[in-house]
């Protein structure tokens, strides 16, 4: 009984980090994900009713031990058939219709392109899927068409798909789910505006091999800057006097020198939750790069730091070098909601009009690039800075420039 009892409170243990990162990943689901309760049953495997999910203790255990990314992705593939009714809904042919209901869903976990639900099979008959083959209904017309050239059921297959006993009681409760989850963002994955009230702490990452200050180069100008201009300073004559008077040098050396560096600049950081910790902790690391660099900005500098998810969260104005230094001791990252890129430009906007910003060339954003985006272009140059591993540069509008790092 005492085993029984501790693999009980083992499953409950990896039950709660599946659910917890899911809604990291997915934080517009939250309400969806609540709707199921998992239930220990004798039958081994996994199946879904609609209200419970129905699990074998040494299989969930087991499958967590070799792979915590198929676990996670198998939760999310039968919450998924839910919110889209596969449950609810029959064809005559019930093994087509079950294969097509599994395309369809892990069809759109892929296309996340998500290394915390990557179970590492290979799916290669997604390809053969267009645009307008997504659904279930779809792909199953498109099965039928193809006739004996069915993909392996296993493959896309997690839950035994023991539907036929389900009732029709819960159906509204998807509905409504489904409903809320549309509202909160356009398609599974980053979208939204419902902002987070998220806070943590990231990950110390080392900075890429990008050149910010070749690009940054474009927008500085020339301006005195004062500090020791040796290049222009004769030794010569410095020599002389300290031997001929003591220690009087004929020349001093300069205290101003001429050089082309930035003064402003807008940092914004994506913090929704469709950017991980790990994902986060890379966009401080480049922006720690820029910062950290006195040859980019003039010693008096005015540098607006903003994280957003779908609402401005934190706003810091960057000085000097040395507020950088400190700043970074102590940052804490704060959203997790949806994905909205307009606040930052409306609020750039306000610090233009109050004159805060006087001469704004360039505004870097770090972002995974999956947001809504201003209708307009602002009249100063906007790079969104993608990783190049998980970013989507394809949804980038053709008036921004795309970084990838």
């Amino acid at each position: 009984m005492e085993q029984k009892e501790k693999k009980t409170a083992l499953c409950g243990e990896i039950l709660g980090v599946c659910r917890a990162e899911l809604c990291d990943l997915f934080p517009h689901l939250d309400g969806a994900f609540a709707c199921l309760t998992w239930v220990e049953a004798e039958q081994r495997g996994f199946r879904v009713d609609g209200d419970v999910v129905w699990y074998h203790p040494d299989d969930l255990i087991g499958l967590y031990a070799r792979s915590p990314e198929a676990l996670r992705r198998g939760y999310l593939h039968m919450l998924l058939h839910c919110l889209f009714l596969h449950l609810y809904s029959g064809h005559t042919d019930d093994r087509l219709w079950n294969l097509a209901c599994d395309i369809a869903v892990e069809n759109l976990i892929e296309k996340q392109k998500m290394p915390r639900l990557s179970d590492g099979k290979k799916r290669n008959f997604l390809r053969n899927l267009d645009e307008n083959t997504q659904s279930a209904e779809q792909i199953y017309e498109f099965l039928k068409e193809s006739g004996n050239a069915l993909p392996p059921e296993e493959d896309f297959a997690f839950d035994d798909h023991s539907w036929t006993s389900v009732g029709q009681g819960s159906r509204e409760k998807w509905e409504q789910q489904l409903l809320c989850a549309s509202g909160q963002k356009t398609g599974l994955g980053r979208r939204g505006r419902i902002p987070g009230g998220g806070e943590e702490v990231p990950p110390e990452e080392e900075g890429g091999e990008f050149d910010y200050r070749s690009y940054l180069s474009r927008f500085t100008f020339l301006r005195e800057e004062v500090q020791l201009d040796l290049d222009s300073f004769d030794y010569a004559f410095y020599q002389l006097g300290m031997e001929c008077y003591g220690s009087v040098p004929l020349v001093e050396p300069l205290e101003y020198q001429e050089v082309r560096r930035l003064e402003e600049l807008v940092i914004a950081m994506d913090t929704s939750g469709s950017c991980s910790a790990e994902i986060v902790g890379k966009f401080l690391a480049e922006t720690y790069k820029i910062l950290a660099s006195q040859e980019n900005f003039f010693r008096k500098m005015k540098v607006y730091f903003i994280q957003c998810d779908c609402l401005i969260q934190d706003v810091t104005r960057i000085e000097s070098r040395e507020d950088w230094l400190d700043y970074a001791k102590k940052i804490r990252i704060q959203g997790r909601g949806g994905t909205d890129f307009t606040p930052v430009f409306d609020y750039v906007k306000t610090l233009r009009e109050t004159r805060a910003l006087k001469d704004l060339k360039a505004l870097l954003y770090f972002t995974d690039g999956d947001g809504f985006y201003p209708s307009a272009p602002p009249d100063y140059e906007t790079a969104f800075v993608l990783l190049k591993d998980t970013g989507h540069p394809e949804l980038v509008p053709k008036w921004a420039k795309t970084l990838l790092i």
